[in-house]
């Protein structure tokens, strides 16, 4: 009797399927419950709602996380539109392996995909709601897809469909996000094999980044719709180019820098040595320990290239490529100022920092690093088992545990009071608005939570939310006067932004609504709304009072003491040193309703008061 046939599969594909498997189950575990700061909450309402976010307006990504929302439907909202994270960069990690079986083996390309999916900031998107994740992934399928059109064994049709996907992800980047570009260069160099290409097949290269193109058509049809979140509002030719470009920030050009570019060079070095064991010093500065580890994973790298060369020199130089341009390339491109904890002592005072590390911008590069750090590892091993028995050489695989365990202590965003911080301030923040009031903010984290919870969540809709950094854009304005939180004439020309304050306060105050001020919100702010009024001290907000000398701060003892007994419990407990700094910010907003005096020192250092 014969026996059963069985069914073998291409080690390339077990290697993917247990590299996803195990980042899948990392992601899963340590991915955010609730709400996040920064963009995350304003991402999260427009998936819900097909809205807009902010320019250039990633329509694909919107689609996708709409997607995203139905089919974890079973998951609390903001859980839901987060696993779209978590499957993009588990993906990654299975694409990674498959792409990198042929060369190092299936082995070493799991261990490849898991130390890349664990460096610190490709963690840290895959946890989040955030764009990073899935265009990590669309970034390594188009890596995968010139690696496998380059490859010498491949046919001419084989070749064909893989420069074909090169072109047509390449087309996804305006759609998707421009990050996605970083990636060309090396796809190009791998896939650079075979005959030259005609023209015919190079105008189908075109007519497929064409078609990636042509999503950017759904702005203006998720526009058209009204959504409650609708950035720019690209009904128009003008305005739909005014989105992409960007043109309501002041997007900074190749000169002058802003900063040297030997100063930008390092920060990026000071974000790399984040990357391995970040956990082992969670602080910004560089440390013995951690910088050491840093170095190693370095060294392994260098060998790692070496080896991959040796095996396939096409993809060696595909990798070195990816490297230059996902680092110096990005750098140069962006021209960013330094970070908000580089520069200090070397810059001038005063000098214009970002707002938030950028390190997410190099995450490619990160993600390479990791590759080649396994290929290091695997080189080690090869060289260990020529001299001594099979389970010692295999002792260099262990690595990738340091990664694994030297991040998942700062990537974890499950733990409390972490979790559930931004939900308890945006809520009390809300809370704190009488009914039917307006809340003027100062910036995302106590803007975009709000609006989740609103067009989301439906909580607290009698809230009008005036967000004072959107008053330079036409559009934003306009939204405003169509509230009747604004007059018409004052949508343009600009009047300036002392004037759309007075007016939106003016406006409010025809309208018999009540207003209140972020504590967030600079004091200059609060007295361009009103200058001879005084500003009360309620808690998280700031009420107009009469009986307040003009632009000076009280106290509301009543409110204050009812805002305090809002306060859950737990939610001022110590924050761990890796939290974001917007967690720490939006808790000593929090303890602005423990004030009591007014000479207590947190009225001016934490609540902005005068």
């Amino acid at each position: 009797m014969n026996a059963p046939a069985r069914i073998q599969l291409p080690s390339a594909i077990v290697a993917a399927v247990v590299a996803t498997m195990v980042l899948l189950g990392l992601y899963l575990s340590t991915a955010a419950p609730d709400l996040t700061f920064w963009d995350a909450t304003e991402f999260m309402a427009a998936a819900h709602t097909l809205g807009i976010p902010h320019p250039p307006g990633t329509p694909l990504w919107v689609v996708l996380g709409n997607v995203a929302t139905r089919l974890f439907a079973s998951a609390a909202p903001p859980r839901a539109v987060t696993l779209l994270s978590v499957w993009a960069a588990a993906l990654t990690g299975g694409l990674t392996a498959w792409m990198m079986a042929r060369v190092l083996g299936a082995r070493s390309a799991v261990v490849g995909a898991v130390m890349a999916g664990t460096m610190f900031s490709v963690w840290n998107n895959a946890t989040e709601t955030e764009v990073y994740a899935v265009t990590m992934l669309a970034s390594v399928a188009m890596l995968a897809a010139g690696e496998f059109a380059g490859r010498h064994d491949s046919s001419d049709g084989q070749r064909a469909r893989g420069r074909a996907l090169v072109a047509f992800l390449a087309g996804l980047a305006v759609p998707l996000h421009l990050s996605l570009l970083v990636a060309l260069p090396a796809a190009i160099v791998l896939a650079w094999r075979g005959a030259r290409p005609t023209r015919r097949e190079m105008a189908s290269w075109l007519a497929l980044c064409l078609l990636g193109l042509s999503a950017v058509s759904l702005l203006p049809l998720l526009s058209v719709r009204n959504p409650a979140l609708d950035s720019g509002n690209p009904e128009h030719w003008q305005a739909l180019l005014a989105v992409l470009r960007r043109e309501q920030y002041q997007v900074a050009g190749l000169w002058p820098r802003q900063a040297p570019l030997w100063l930008q060079v390092a920060n990026v070095f000071q974000w790399a040595d984040w990357q391995v064991a970040f956990a082992a010093h969670p602080f910004p500065t560089a440390a013995f320990g951690r910088t050491a580890l840093s170095l190693c994973w370095v060294w392994l790298a260098a060998l790692g290239l070496r080896r991959v060369w040796h095996v396939d020199a096409r993809l060696g130089r595909g990798l070195a490529v990816l490297l230059t341009s996902a680092t110096l390339g990005v750098a140069v491109w962006l021209n960013l100022r330094a970070g908000p904890t580089f520069g200090v002592g070397v810059l001038p005072d005063g000098a214009p920092h970002e707002a938030r590390e950028r390190d997410y911008f190099f995450v490619l590069a990160f993600w390479a690093w990791g590759v080649l750090a396994a290929a290091g590892v695997a080189a080690l091993a090869a060289g260990l088992a020529r001299r001594l028995p099979a389970p010692v050489a295999l002792l260099p695989f262990a690595l990738v545990l340091v990664p694994v365990l030297g991040n998942r202590p700062v990537a974890d965003r499950t733990r409390e009071p972490v979790a559930s911080l931004p939900r308890t301030y945006a809520r009390l923040l809300l809370d704190a608005v009488p009914p039917g009031g307006v809340l003027v903010t100062g910036g995302d984290n106590d803007s975009f939570p709000l609006w989740y919870l609103q067009q989301v969540e439906e909580y607290r809709t009698d809230v009008a939310v005036v967000t004072v950094p959107l008053l330079g854009a036409s559009w934003y304005r306009a939204q405003l006067a169509a509230q009747r939180l604004l007059d018409g004439h004052a949508v343009t020309p600009w009047p300036g932004s002392s004037a759309s304050l007075r007016g939106v306060m003016q406006s409010a105050r025809m309208a018999r609504r009540p207003v209140r001020v972020s504590t967030l919100l600079e004091a200059s702010d609060r007295r361009r709304l009103d200058p001879a009024s005084g500003w009360a001290l309620q808690g998280l907000v700031y009420a107009p009072d009469s009986t307040v000398p003009g632009g000076r701060t009280a106290l509301d003892l009543r409110a204050l003491r009812a805002s305090r007994d809002l306060l859950p419990v737990g939610a001022l407990d110590p924050l761990p040193a890796h939290a974001d700094p917007a967690a720490h910010t939006a808790q000593e907003l929090l303890r602005c309703t423990q004030l009591t005096t007014r000479t207590d020192t947190l009225l001016v250092s934490g609540c902005n008061g005068v």
